[in-house]
């Protein structure tokens, strides 16, 4: 209740503070006004260390001054307003470089059983562990259903957790009711006869394909995207639904403190235009407080073009052309490599899999390194998706040739995840000049699981997303969520990033932790980097955006350990405040 009343007055203190005196000038136009941020740990994220400032002027969306609070009483002028932090701390606003809106927003309208708590504004999930456990949610959101042969979807299926599933066991459920279990990855999926049928994927048109399991109903990557995909997306992707959704989505971005995320595979659906409409449609507006920039899945779009590159490549310049207020577009495009991490598909160097499986290539090397060679001529900076060592071999290997054959081309490659690694990978991406936007979530919520004996080993498993060696290396880092992969929380990813602490409690390979500054400038200035937005935003300097995050505490100022647990108060986009709601 304490707390309550005190976050209540520091609302009410804070609105109080922005009322405006505004002029007017003889025509009746509102006059231009500047605003002072005082009063608090002002964290600008400008330099290799902490740096403080005592007031913030801000005006028309931009940041006028960074210093003194008497100074900035004389840059702010006439009839500024004040703004009493009290002493919370601000520091830039937090940005995702890597989730997928899209994707998201229909993950959301599914029922959600996971090995994990997720935390919504709309109500909390508590996490579900064990085979039977994992049964009984699916049979008691069946039941809930009226409609006898309405799609049931569960999301978030994970086989360390939850053990094995198949098409007969899901057919107990039900013989009429189509039946969908989406795995964690998002990359796999399962389904019942009835599902099948919904959906109407014969076992004829699957002979062949390594990728399906037709007599167990499982469809795991290509397999999943490039069959069941094609035919579900008009049920789980339309109009209503993703009107529905993306406005939940915003709302977890906004609580997560963010100003800028990164689309980072727009396209991925196989409609580019389409997941372009849902975003802008729905989040190109006042009420969102956050840009969003947008890297086209120019795999995708290439598999849609019949393998055309140059069709691909004019799709992708005429896509840049849409630009808006909160959108940014034309910087870089999106590759793959290896499979998905939560499905234990990414591809590992010796000694593999100790239990001897194999991953799988979402695109295999001789694809990847021609479509690495075809963007890297075109002069784009190219993410791509990787999470094994194996896959991070490939790109670094075709890397290597790239810039021995065209020295003049200088773009920067981003390594996107980073899961599994070699400690001497960290030192040959420093010495290519890569960066790497990594998950760390990763080992949050894997480690004990792959630090067993059956998965990776103890030394392979607790080393996972080594940050450390980065840091070691002068590797620049950012931290991202892929929602749904992790939630929209980039405090939890510092957290991780600072403390390597896993879901379960266990302390892994200490040695690659990285401080909590470091830790943060992963979720401001580096992220912003790594996007290529630093010179709009990523920390508190003159002439930037004004994005900002009030939290109630300073992450540098407490144990690490509870960083975590920071509330998040308010963000400021372009100078606009949106307080967080209770």
């Amino acid at each position: 209740m304490k707390n309550l009343i005190l976050l209540l007055a520091f609302s009410i203190v804070m609105v109080s503070c922005r009322e405006k005196a505004a002029k007017s000038d003889n025509a009746g136009k509102l006059l231009s006004i500047s605003t002072v941020y005082y009063n608090g740990d002002i964290l600008t994220m400008e330099g290799e260390n902490a740096t403080y400032a005592e007031a913030v002027v801000v005006k028309d969306g931009k940041i006028l001054f960074v210093g003194k609070k008497d100074e900035a009483m004389q840059q702010a002028g006439e009839g500024h307003t004040m703004v009493d932090l009290e002493g919370k701390t601000m520091m830039p606003g937090l940005i995702d470089p890597h989730l997928h809106p899209n994707l998201g927003a229909m993950i959301l309208n599914t029922k959600f059983v996971t090995p994990f708590d997720w935390v919504f504004p709309w109500g909390n999930v508590k996490s579900v562990r064990g085979h039977e456990a994992f049964i009984a949610k699916v049979k008691e959101y069946e039941a809930e259903l009226k409609e006898p042969k309405e799609p049931l979807v569960v999301w978030g299926f994970m086989e360390p957790f939850h053990g094995d599933i198949s098409r007969k066991e899901l057919d107990g459920i039900s013989a009429t009711r189509p039946i969908m279990i989406w795995q964690y990855s998002a990359h796999v999926m399962w389904l019942n006869t009835a599902g099948l049928k919904y959906l109407n994927i014969t076992e004829k048109e699957t002979k062949g394909n390594s990728q399906i399991d037709y007599a167990a109903g499982k469809f795991v990557e290509a397999g999943f995207f490039n069959v069941v995909v094609p035919k579900w997306a008009p049920t789980i992707r339309n109009d209503e639904v993703m009107k529905t959704n993306m406005l939940k989505l915003r709302d977890l971005v906004h609580m997560g403190g963010l100003t800028t995320i990164g689309d980072m595979g727009t396209g991925s659906s196989g409609e580019l235009w389409g997941d372009f409409k849902y975003m802008k449609n729905n989040l190109e507006n006042d009420k969102t407080p956050f840009r969003m920039q947008f890297t086209p899945d120019v795999n995708t779009l290439n598999l849609v073009n019949g393998g055309d590159f140059e069709k691909t490549f004019a799709d992708v310049k005429e896509f840049g052309k849409k630009t808006s207020p909160h959108i940014i577009i034309e910087h870089a495009v999106k590759l793959y490599a290896d499979g998905a991490f939560f499905g234990q598909n990414f591809q590992v160097l010796p000694p593999g899999y100790m239990d001897g499986h194999s991953g799988e290539w979402i695109m295999t090397p001789e694809n990847l390194n021609k479509a690495m060679k075809f963007w890297w001529n075109k002069g784009y900076p190219i993410h791509i998706h990787c999470n094994g060592s194996m896959g991070l071999e490939t790109i670094l290997d075709e890397l290597e040739k790239l810039q021995k054959e065209l020295p003049q081309l200088k773009q920067r490659l981003t390594i996107e995840h980073f899961g599994e690694s070699k400690p001497e990978q960290s030192a040959r991406i420093a010495k290519l000049g890569a960066v790497v936007s990594a998950n760390p979530y990763y080992l949050y919520s894997m480690g004990d699981k792959y630090a067993s004996n059956t998965v990776l080993g103890q030394q392979r498993g607790s080393e996972m997303v080594r940050l450390g060696s980065l840091v070691k290396n002068k590797v620049k880092f950012a931290l991202h969520s892929d929602f749904t992969m992790a939630p929209i929380q980039p405090l939890l990813l510092a957290w991780i990033a600072t403390n390597r602490v896993t879901a379960d409690g266990t302390l892994m390979a200490p040695q690659e932790r990285v401080s909590a500054y470091d830790a943060l400038k992963g979720i401001t200035i580096d992220a912003a980097n790594l996007m290529q937005l630093d010179k709009i935003t990523g920390s508190i300097k003159v002439g930037k955006k004004a994005d900002f995050v009030i939290l109630a505490e300073n992450p540098l100022k407490i144990d690490p350990i509870k960083m975590k647990d920071i509330k998040v108060l308010e963000t400021v986009f372009e100078g606009k405040s949106f307080p967080l709601k209770e």
